[in-house]
Protein backbone atom coordinates (compact mmCIF):
# COMPACT_ATOMS: atom_id res chain seq x y z
CA UNK A 1 0.00 0.00 0.00
CA UNK A 2 1.54 3.64 -0.87
CA UNK A 3 2.09 6.39 1.45
CA UNK A 4 -1.00 8.22 0.39
CA UNK A 5 -3.41 5.03 0.00
CA UNK A 6 -2.03 4.47 4.16
CA UNK A 7 -2.45 8.04 5.13
CA UNK A 8 -6.02 8.25 3.91
CA UNK A 9 -6.70 5.35 5.20
CA UNK A 10 -5.62 6.33 8.96
CA UNK A 11 -7.98 9.03 8.11
CA UNK A 12 -10.41 7.30 7.36
CA UNK A 13 -10.89 5.54 10.02
CA UNK A 14 -10.21 8.23 12.51
CA UNK A 15 -13.21 9.72 10.67
CA UNK A 16 -15.76 7.18 10.90
CA UNK A 17 -14.50 6.43 14.72
CA UNK A 18 -15.51 9.95 15.77
CA UNK A 19 -17.89 11.12 13.10
CA UNK A 20 -21.19 10.51 14.90
CA UNK A 21 -22.31 8.61 11.60
CA UNK A 22 -25.65 6.78 11.75
CA UNK A 23 -24.62 3.24 11.16
CA UNK A 24 -26.75 -0.07 11.08
CA UNK A 25 -25.39 -0.45 15.00
CA UNK A 26 -26.14 2.64 15.89
CA UNK A 27 -29.93 2.95 14.77
CA UNK A 28 -29.95 -0.65 16.22
CA UNK A 29 -29.49 0.68 19.81
CA UNK A 30 -31.67 4.06 19.51
CA UNK A 31 -34.57 1.48 20.76
CA UNK A 32 -33.37 1.11 24.35
CA UNK A 33 -31.16 4.20 24.46
CA UNK A 34 -34.20 6.75 25.52
CA UNK A 35 -34.34 10.47 24.81
CA UNK A 36 -30.92 11.57 22.98
CA UNK A 37 -30.34 14.11 20.79
CA UNK A 38 -31.00 14.14 16.91
CA UNK A 39 -28.46 12.44 15.03
CA UNK A 40 -26.80 13.07 12.18
CA UNK A 41 -27.74 10.85 8.90
CA UNK A 42 -24.94 9.08 7.06
CA UNK A 43 -22.06 11.12 5.23
CA UNK A 44 -23.49 14.44 6.31
CA UNK A 45 -20.48 16.81 7.52
CA UNK A 46 -21.29 19.93 9.82
CA UNK A 47 -18.99 22.63 10.06
CA UNK A 48 -17.17 21.22 13.19
CA UNK A 49 -16.71 18.09 11.11
CA UNK A 50 -14.93 20.08 8.52
CA UNK A 51 -12.61 21.71 10.91
CA UNK A 52 -12.30 17.87 13.18
CA UNK A 53 -10.97 16.67 9.49
CA UNK A 54 -8.58 19.44 8.83
CA UNK A 55 -6.81 18.83 12.47
CA UNK A 56 -6.30 14.93 11.86
CA UNK A 57 -4.81 15.87 8.37
CA UNK A 58 -2.68 18.82 9.98
CA UNK A 59 -1.24 16.15 12.53
CA UNK A 60 -1.07 13.23 10.86
CA UNK A 61 0.44 15.03 7.27
CA UNK A 62 2.74 17.69 9.43
CA UNK A 63 4.17 15.44 12.59
CA UNK A 64 7.27 15.36 11.35
CA UNK A 65 7.33 19.67 11.56
CA UNK A 66 5.67 19.52 14.98
CA UNK A 67 2.78 21.51 13.75
CA UNK A 68 0.15 21.85 16.17
CA UNK A 69 -3.58 22.53 14.75
CA UNK A 70 -5.53 24.03 18.12
CA UNK A 71 -9.35 23.25 17.37
CA UNK A 72 -10.69 25.76 20.23
CA UNK A 73 -12.03 28.52 17.31
CA UNK A 74 -10.76 31.78 18.23
CA UNK A 75 -8.15 30.84 20.44
CA UNK A 76 -5.38 33.48 21.29
CA UNK A 77 -2.32 32.11 21.79
CA UNK A 78 -0.02 33.41 25.27
CA UNK A 79 3.10 34.39 23.48
CA UNK A 80 6.33 35.22 26.02
CA UNK A 81 8.06 37.79 23.31
CA UNK A 82 11.18 36.37 25.77
CA UNK A 83 10.81 32.66 24.71
CA UNK A 84 11.26 31.28 21.05
CA UNK A 85 8.07 28.71 20.17
CA UNK A 86 8.83 25.38 20.49
CA UNK A 87 7.18 24.36 17.25
CA UNK A 88 5.04 26.27 14.82
CA UNK A 89 0.56 26.32 15.39
CA UNK A 90 -2.22 26.82 13.20
CA UNK A 91 -5.31 28.12 14.76
CA UNK A 92 -8.75 28.90 13.27
CA UNK A 93 -11.68 30.81 13.42
CA UNK A 94 -15.50 31.63 11.64
CA UNK A 95 -15.61 34.75 9.54
CA UNK A 96 -19.11 33.52 8.58
CA UNK A 97 -21.75 30.84 8.06
CA UNK A 98 -25.12 31.53 6.72
CA UNK A 99 -27.69 29.58 4.82
CA UNK A 100 -27.10 28.86 1.19
CA UNK A 101 -30.40 29.65 -0.51
CA UNK A 102 -32.11 27.56 2.86
CA UNK A 103 -33.53 29.65 5.62
CA UNK A 104 -34.54 26.53 7.74
CA UNK A 105 -33.88 23.33 7.49
CA UNK A 106 -36.05 20.97 4.96
CA UNK A 107 -36.94 17.27 4.51
CA UNK A 108 -34.78 15.43 2.76
CA UNK A 109 -36.35 12.04 3.01
CA UNK A 110 -39.85 11.88 3.87
CA UNK A 111 -39.60 8.44 5.88
CA UNK A 112 -36.33 6.41 7.36
CA UNK A 113 -37.60 3.46 9.69
CA UNK A 114 -35.34 1.91 12.17
CA UNK A 115 -32.91 -1.10 11.94
CA UNK A 116 -34.49 -3.06 14.86
CA UNK A 117 -35.02 -7.06 15.31
CA UNK A 118 -38.33 -6.23 16.32
CA UNK A 119 -40.14 -4.29 13.71
CA UNK A 120 -43.55 -3.09 15.64
CA UNK A 121 -41.17 -1.61 17.86
CA UNK A 122 -38.73 0.62 15.40
CA UNK A 123 -39.14 4.20 15.25
CA UNK A 124 -40.07 6.49 12.05
CA UNK A 125 -38.18 9.39 10.99
CA UNK A 126 -37.39 12.27 8.90
CA UNK A 127 -34.08 13.49 7.55
CA UNK A 128 -33.72 17.19 8.03
CA UNK A 129 -30.88 19.29 6.27
CA UNK A 130 -29.90 22.76 5.93
CA UNK A 131 -26.80 23.84 2.85
CA UNK A 132 -24.46 26.25 4.82
CA UNK A 133 -21.45 28.33 3.06
CA UNK A 134 -18.44 29.76 5.14
CA UNK A 135 -15.62 31.48 4.90
CA UNK A 136 -12.58 30.02 7.23
CA UNK A 137 -10.29 31.41 8.20
CA UNK A 138 -6.45 29.48 8.99
CA UNK A 139 -3.90 31.33 10.69
CA UNK A 140 -0.42 29.99 10.89
CA UNK A 141 2.06 31.02 13.20
CA UNK A 142 5.53 30.35 13.78
CA UNK A 143 9.09 31.32 15.09
CA UNK A 144 10.54 33.06 11.79
CA UNK A 145 9.29 33.72 8.22
CA UNK A 146 10.89 30.74 6.62
CA UNK A 147 9.21 28.36 8.87
CA UNK A 148 5.88 30.20 8.56
CA UNK A 149 5.88 30.16 4.49
CA UNK A 150 6.73 26.75 4.44
CA UNK A 151 4.30 25.38 6.71
CA UNK A 152 1.63 27.41 5.17
CA UNK A 153 2.78 26.05 1.33
CA UNK A 154 2.59 22.70 2.94
CA UNK A 155 -0.93 23.83 4.73
CA UNK A 156 -2.01 24.74 1.28
CA UNK A 157 -1.01 21.57 -0.53
CA UNK A 158 -3.09 19.25 1.71
CA UNK A 159 -6.11 21.58 1.62
CA UNK A 160 -6.01 20.98 -2.49
CA UNK A 161 -4.30 17.02 -2.14
CA UNK A 162 -7.05 15.81 0.23
CA UNK A 163 -10.38 17.63 -0.85
CA UNK A 164 -11.51 14.61 -2.32
CA UNK A 165 -11.43 13.17 1.03
CA UNK A 166 -12.68 16.47 2.53
CA UNK A 167 -15.81 15.81 -0.09
CA UNK A 168 -16.19 11.88 0.30
CA UNK A 169 -16.95 12.74 4.14
CA UNK A 170 -19.73 14.65 3.35
CA UNK A 171 -18.00 18.46 2.45
CA UNK A 172 -19.97 19.77 -0.93
CA UNK A 173 -16.97 22.27 -2.04
CA UNK A 174 -13.95 23.47 -0.25
CA UNK A 175 -12.00 26.54 -2.62
CA UNK A 176 -9.33 28.68 -1.61
CA UNK A 177 -10.37 32.29 -0.86
CA UNK A 178 -7.40 34.25 -0.32
CA UNK A 179 -4.19 34.96 1.44
CA UNK A 180 -3.87 38.28 2.96
CA UNK A 181 -2.14 40.31 6.19
CA UNK A 182 -4.98 40.09 9.06
CA UNK A 183 -4.27 43.40 11.04
CA UNK A 184 -5.51 41.74 14.35
CA UNK A 185 -2.12 39.58 14.15
CA UNK A 186 0.04 42.34 14.29
CA UNK A 187 0.60 42.26 18.09
CA UNK A 188 2.06 38.57 17.12
CA UNK A 189 4.22 40.01 14.38
CA UNK A 190 6.32 41.76 16.41
CA UNK A 191 7.73 38.67 18.12
CA UNK A 192 6.87 35.84 15.37
CA UNK A 193 5.33 35.45 11.77
CA UNK A 194 1.67 34.72 10.81
CA UNK A 195 0.77 33.64 7.53
CA UNK A 196 -3.18 33.71 7.16
CA UNK A 197 -5.52 32.15 4.85
CA UNK A 198 -9.25 32.13 3.80
CA UNK A 199 -11.24 29.08 2.63
CA UNK A 200 -15.11 28.79 1.20
CA UNK A 201 -16.36 25.44 2.43
CA UNK A 202 -19.94 24.52 1.84
CA UNK A 203 -21.39 22.23 4.11
CA UNK A 204 -24.86 20.18 5.22
CA UNK A 205 -26.14 19.82 8.26
CA UNK A 206 -28.01 16.57 8.59
CA UNK A 207 -30.17 15.49 11.41
CA UNK A 208 -32.30 12.80 12.13
CA UNK A 209 -36.08 13.24 13.73
CA UNK A 210 -37.66 10.64 15.10
CA UNK A 211 -41.89 11.09 14.84
CA UNK A 212 -42.14 10.32 18.42
CA UNK A 213 -39.46 13.32 19.44
CA UNK A 214 -41.33 15.65 17.23
CA UNK A 215 -44.73 14.76 19.11
CA UNK A 216 -42.87 15.16 22.34
CA UNK A 217 -42.04 18.98 21.29
CA UNK A 218 -45.88 19.46 20.04
CA UNK A 219 -48.22 21.79 22.07
CA UNK A 220 -50.97 19.97 23.64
Amino acid sequence: MSKANEFELLLQQYQDNLSGVVTTEKMSELKNSGPSEPLKADKSASLHDFIKMVSKVVTLALKDKGVEFVPDEGKRLVIDPQVPLEHPYITYKVVDRSPKGERKPRERETLIVENTDNKTDARKGRVYGQKFKCIVQFNIIASEYSEADEVMNTFEDLMMSYAHYFKKNGVAELLFEKHFTDENFDIFRQTVSVRNLQYYVEVEKLTVMFDQEIEAIQPK
